[in-house]
């Protein structure tokens, strides 16, 4: 049995959540091309060959430990947090199961652009410049290992050292109590995009460290559905992104977070309804036909 080497930096399971299942296709625009186009399947989407690939220590390739990883933390039970945050919004209860829900998607949230191409090619080459004087210096044996680290090709792109699991945990217990506020658009016609880096991440200083430069992730920000929008604030911040609760938001509160998305995405963005997304692509740039 082949072991697949497409790997997801957005969880099919997060981008099924933006797929048009009445019509069986998703609705893409590339910025790069400023082209639209679909897809009837997720598959090909928000994925790279052998981006979670791995080398071991016997110079072999793991193709599956980080994929395993994540699907077993971070998707898996995706799908099912998902319909916990819709009973959520229908009762306005926030149960155990809630909760915990919350708290798996905030983890998810967190580690989204990490997991991205853009952001791991740029990890690390701010290690490995950082580390090129030190390695100059170093033994013949610092040397080779450092070369080896950094040797990439086709089937090793990037060093994926990064912890995720740990990471999210970390971060979460640095932010404290978590305060929710969740976007609904109130007019049925509005619809939630999908940026190519998953979910948007805030810093800020809420904690005191010996750096006094040292910052922590105090927000998240998740296009979880089409209809979803969750903003995950740290409690010990003065002043909250979002006010806490439940709110149904108007077409320009839609556009100016699809908007902010946008601007920040590196080139995909996704929707699960076509009209909408060219009326948006229109509307950001109105010489496009």
């Amino acid at each position: 049995m082949s072991i697949p080497k497409n790997h997801h930096y957005i969880s099919q399971a997060h981008i099924k959540n933006f797929f048009n299942k009445e019509k069986k296709e998703i609705y893409l625009f590339d910025k790069d091309q400023n082209r639209h186009f679909k897809k009837n399947t997720t598959k090909s989407i928000f994925s790279e060959k052998n981006l979670n690939t791995k080398r071991t220590i016997n110079d072999e390739y793991d193709y599956s430990t980080i994929e395993e990883e994540l699907n077993q933390n971070f998707e898996k039970d995706f799908p099912g947090c998902v319909e916990i945050v819709k009973k959520l919004v229908e009762t306005d209860k926030l149960d155990d199961d809630a909760h915990e829900a919350l708290l798996y998607l905030a983890g998810y949230g967190l580690i989204a652009e990490l997991r991205t191409p853009a952001r791991k090619r740029e990890t690390d080459n701010a290690l490995k410049n950082g580390m090129k004087i030190i390695m100059e210096m170093g033994t013949e044996e610092l040397k080779s290992a450092y070369k080896r680290h950094f040797d990439f090709n086709d089937e090793v792109k990037y060093s994926n050292n990064l912890d995720y699991i740990k990471f999210a945990h970390d971060v979460i217990n640095a932010m404290g109590d978590l305060i929710l506020s969740v976007d609904i658009p109130e007019n049925e016609n509005d619809y939630f995009i999908l940026p190519d880096f998953g979910a948007a991440t805030m810093r800020g200083r809420i904690n005191n460290y010996f750096n006094p430069d040292a910052l922590d992730r105090v927000y998240i920000g998740l296009p979880l559905t089409s209809k979803l929008y969750l903003h995950f604030s740290s409690s010990k911040l003065k002043s909250l992104p979002r006010p806490p609760g439940i709110h149904r938001v108007t077409t320009n509160h839609v556009y100016y977070l699809n908007k902010e998305n946008y601007d920040y995405s590196r080139q995909i963005i996704a929707c699960e309804n076509e009209h909408y997304l060219q009326d948006f692509v229109r509307k950001i740039n109105p010489e496009y036909t």
